[in-house]
């Protein structure tokens, strides 16, 4: 029953279907084929880095029997990612923030979207035949302002989880120079110490499973991502990334184990773009229920 817990766990976490995003302003590249990145060579490099906040609003002004309404919807992102390839040390680190609010005539701002996600990966190669790295990830998670989870008050640190995972898996990329269409690909399992910090915000202590001081568990993570410039114009970016972390009582209680999904993507003619952003929680620290945020918005980027 063990052996057939643990298949299923890392065959949803293999299964989990990804979409993202991402828009390079600044970018280095000096490979020319598709590799792992124990096979490159001492003298090869790659430096990426990439950063673009984006703002979307909609406006809405109705007259319906007589009475005027007004209302405003913005949502603003940054999205932040670097990468660093050599032969014997990677690095690579994201930074996802999302906040976005509903302002109606007469009535106060009520959030919509809110998100801080910063997480960063150095690796080292172990094995050459068959590619196997060592990653070290380390991943804090928040939001930006107040707001309310299950009528529990949220704000910035409050609650904040960290988690750090040891684990082994492969990193794939292609990076070729004279290719309009980029790609890394990082998935592997190993072994997370996670941590939920809180000041007013309060744990679901009643919650099956939960345990909001020090926790450890099994850990498994995909991330992709991809750029591809369609056109001198038009550029289509797509970043994804899957983290699933079980708990203490893993073998007894599947549901328990934090399951997080991050998706950023986007078509993009030079500033202006169609941005898919989505991303889903399941942690029965925070909540009972699964918490979703996702927007499909026209923005404007800087």
């Amino acid at each position: 029953m063990k052996y057939r817990t643990i298949l299923i766990f890392f065959t949803i976490l293999a299964g989990i279907s990804l979409q993202c995003q991402a828009n390079t302003l600044f970018e280095k590249e000096f490979l020319t084929n598709s590799k792992d990145t124990t096979e490159t060579d001492s003298s090869e490099k790659i430096v990426k880095f990439t950063i673009r906040p984006s703002v979307g609003l909609t406006y809405g002004d109705s007259n319906i029997d007589g009475e005027r309404i007004t209302n405003l919807q913005w949502l603003a992102t940054v999205n932040s990612d670097f990468t660093f390839i050599s032969r014997k040390f990677d690095l690579s680190s994201t930074l996802f923030m999302q906040y976005g609010q509903k302002k109606e005539e007469g009535q106060d701002p009520v959030k919509l979207q809110d998100a801080f996600i910063l997480s960063v990966t150095p690796s080292i190669p172990l094995i050459k035949l068959p590619p196997i790295r060592l990653f070290l990830e380390t991943t804090a998670e928040t939001n930006l302002g107040k707001g309310f989870i299950d009528e529990n008050p949220t704000s910035f640190l409050d609650p904040l989880f960290l988690y750090q995972t040891l684990f082994i898996g492969q990193k794939h990329y292609s990076f070729q120079k004279e290719d309009k269409t980029t790609w890394e690909l990082t998935y592997g399992v190993g072994y997370a110490f996670q941590q939920t910090l809180n000041k007013n915000f309060e744990i679901e202590h009643d919650l099956v499973g939960n345990n909001s001081s020090f926790e450890s568990g099994f850990s498994g993570i995909i991330e992709f991502n991809v750029k591809s410039q369609i056109t001198e114009t038009i550029n289509f970016v797509l970043n994804a990334k899957a983290v699933a972390l079980s708990r203490e009582n893993f073998f007894q209680d599947f549901d328990a184990s934090r399951r997080s999904v991050l998706v950023r993507s986007g078509l993009f003619i030079n500033k202006i773009g169609i941005e898919y952003n989505y991303h889903q929680v399941h942690d029965l620290n925070l909540s009972e229920n699964a918490m979703v945020d996702q927007s499909i918005m026209l923005t404007i980027s800087f």
